[in-house]
């Protein structure tokens, strides 16, 4: 897929549903559908369910659920695009930055990265 190509629309008509998926199931502790849609090569690539838990217990309290906001940009690159949004966050009142990177792969277009800044 060439996302030199796609209008800023059509990029996010594909990858805003993973998104929100990973988002919604981070909300539910739900490290399998967390995991869904990430794009994994080799076992080593994964993201451990370890660190999954991790993450929770250090942030969850602290900032509750995530609701992806508002676009901040696309940047688009040959073979992949990275997608910022603001994130709202349940118990805060700034946004936060929340940045996926998607990436085809056979045919299917994955997560290759994604992270939340608050």
């Amino acid at each position: 897929m060439k996302y030199a190509d796609l209008s800023d629309k059509e990029i996010l008509d594909i990858v805003k549903p993973l998104a929100e998926h990973t988002e919604n199931s981070w909300n539910q502790k739900n490290y399998d559908g967390f995991c869904h849609y990430f794009l994994e090569k080799s076992p080593e690539q994964g993201f451990p369910e370890e660190e999954f838990n991790r993450q929770i217990e250090e942030n969850y309290d602290t900032y509750g659920k995530h609701t992806i906001a508002d676009l901040v940009a696309i940047h688009r690159n040959p073979d992949h695009v990275i997608v910022l949004w603001k994130v709202d966050l349940e118990k805060r009142k700034e946004p936060g930055l929340l940045i996926y990177g998607f990436r085809e792969h056979e045919g299917q277009v994955l997560i290759e990265g994604c992270s939340y800044h608050a």
